[in-house]
């Protein structure tokens, strides 16, 4: 009797973990999820790319190596 509640206590201790990582990545999945893509052109070329994620993350990638990407987080 005592082993049978003993695995029972574990088993929901153990579901409650799954669904608590399961939550934990529904919402990063949520978050990282694509909002929209911007790029613009100079003369043929790209020359910045910005992404906008459901999360309020604002990344601008430029063509020029020598600049780094900028990320912003808007409100």
């Amino acid at each position: 009797m005592l082993l049978k509640m003993w695995r029972t206590c574990t088993l929901t201790e153990h579901t409650d973990k799954v669904l608590k990582q399961k939550e934990i990545l529904n919402k990063e999945k949520e978050e990282e999820s694509i909002n929209f893509i911007e790029v613009r052109f100079e003369d043929s070329k790209w020359t910045t790319e910005t992404t906008g994620y459901k999360s309020g993350k604002v990344v601008t990638k430029y063509n020029d190596k020598r600049k780094k990407d900028k990320i912003e987080y808007e409100i």
